[in-house]
């Protein structure tokens, strides 16, 4: 709107100043036709930016146009001669490379037939016109390298825009899992204490107190874990329990709750690699939090083999009761957010019901190496 405006007001004012000039000037033609030719040519600045060949073709014809009247070849007023250059320049800066430069031939062509030939060829009409339009044409190449770098930015800010969201709904996702794996395991546990005390005949079994004992280890562990989890979020974990202390702690509550839980090998002989400490560890903790719903009471064999290239974790029950009142809670979660654990990690997982009976969840997958899928 701002350049709109500029533009007509710089066309009334060379009108203004042509006029004036046309009419005090000596050898100035005495002619309203003229007058006529110098307000249009002016005028054409209005349309300069938008249509700038069309500009340049009306000036042109203006020029054509007195040459063939009685007004002289030089009827053009001094004061309208920057028009020329400006019009020149708006083909450079704001027309196609070809339409603009055949729009400033032609009005090169007209501005001398309008002068006549007598001092052909007249070098100056060069400088008012084609130079012009090169300086525009290398400042409107550079609007349009800065127009297209502003658009690529842009682009690639709505990229990362959509990335980093991509990244926080995947990290949301991450934590979800971790956060069930985490509560599902521990509130199970405390269910099931809780369920078996309140059943228990007094005088008989385990005494209420080591329930109650047991439901309090098994909200602290559950703590514990959270607090674990929020370090790692904040990159400042810190030193925990190792593997072997995290998983013995869950064999002990599985043990509690009523399973019938074996280890191979045997706790004290397993040593996990950092890298795949938790991995392995998520995998036994869904499993064990399966059997004690759907299997409580059942016999479940733990099986962890690591090799160099891969580990194998296996979590198999036989032989348990009817499923418990917690098989019916949960949103599925467990299963699907422990593939895909392991499938981001490069491995597989199956779990299903074992040909001898009960049901079998098996998962194999890196040792050390971790594809950057695992960043999820």
């Amino acid at each position: 709107m701002a350049s709109s405006w500029f533009d007509r007001t710089l066309a009334v004012t060379f009108a203004l100043v042509s006029l004036v000039e046309l009419t005090t000037r000596p050898d100035a033609p005495d002619s309203a036709l003229a007058a006529l030719l110098v307000v249009l040519v002016c005028s054409t600045l209005v349309i300069r930016r938008r249509h700038p060949v069309a500009a340049v073709a009306v000036t042109a014809a203006a020029l054509l146009g007195a040459s063939g009247t009685d007004c002289e070849g030089d009827f053009l007023p001094v004061t309208a001669a920057p028009v020329m250059f400006i019009l020149a320049y708006s083909c450079g800066v704001h027309a196609p490379f070809r339409r603009g430069l055949l729009g400033v031939i032609g009005l090169i062509a007209a501005t001398q037939v309008s002068m006549g030939f007598s001092e052909f060829p007249n070098v100056e009409i060069l400088f008012t016109t084609l130079a012009p339009w090169r300086v525009g044409w290398e400042v409107g190449r550079r609007r349009r390298l800065v127009s297209a770098l502003d658009e690529r930015t842009r682009e690639l800010e709505a990229a990362q825009d959509a990335f980093v969201g991509l990244s926080v709904r995947r990290e949301r996702a991450r934590i979800a899992r971790e956060l069930h794996d985490i509560v599902a395991h521990h509130i199970a546990v405390i269910v099931v204490q809780a369920g078996a005390g309140r059943l228990a005949v007094p005088g008989h079994g385990t005494p209420a107190s080591e329930r109650l004992a047991s439901i309090r280890q098994s909200g602290d562990q559950a703590l514990a874990e959270m607090s674990r989890l929020v370090d790692i979020i904040h990159a400042d974990s810190g030193d925990g329990p190792d593997g072997a202390d995290r998983l013995r702690t869950l064999v002990e509550d599985a043990k509690t709750a009523g399973l019938v839980v074996a280890v191979t090998p045997p706790l004290a002989q397993i040593q996990l690699p950092a890298e795949v400490e938790d991995d392995a560890l998520r995998i036994v903790q869904e499993g064990l939090t399966n059997a004690m719903k759907h299997a409580p009471g059942a016999r479940v064999r733990v099986r962890i083999g690591l090799t160099d290239d891969w580990l194998e974790v296996e979590v198999r029950d036989r032989c348990g009761g009817p499923p418990s009142a917690l098989a019916e809670t949960g949103a599925g979660l467990g299963l699907d957010g422990m593939r895909e654990r392991v499938e981001s990690l490069g491995g597989s997982l199956d779990a299903g019901p074992s040909t001898e009976g009960g049901w079998r969840v098996h998962a194999r997958l890196p040792a050390a190496a971790r594809p950057l899928a695992s960043a999820r």
